[in-house]
């Protein structure tokens, strides 16, 4: 096997990665906007309503953890991302 081909083996598996990180950047970037979007319209709900409710309290709390969560495996990637290049 020439060299050739294994430099370009490692850019073809390089590209792959890539590809897969981008996807998986963008899956992640979904899930933290969908429990953004998810705790906002409870903190909403929240406030029009007169009695307090544990469940949607419960909720709330859920999507802060996972907000949380997702926020550090997208900093994660991001590194792994910045540290391909």
């Amino acid at each position: 096997m020439s060299i050739i081909s294994i430099i370009l083996d490692m850019d073809f598996f390089k590209n792959k990665i890539k590809k897969f990180q981008e996807k998986k950047l963008d899956e992640i970037l979904f899930k933290i906007q969908f429990h953004e979007s998810t705790k906002k319209k409870l903190e909403e709900q929240v406030q029009n309503t007169d009695f307090h409710d544990d469940k949607i309290s419960k909720d709330i709390s859920y999507h802060s953890q996972m907000i949380e969560i997702w926020k550090g495996n997208e900093k994660k990637l991001r590194k792994q991302m910045s540290d391909q290049i």
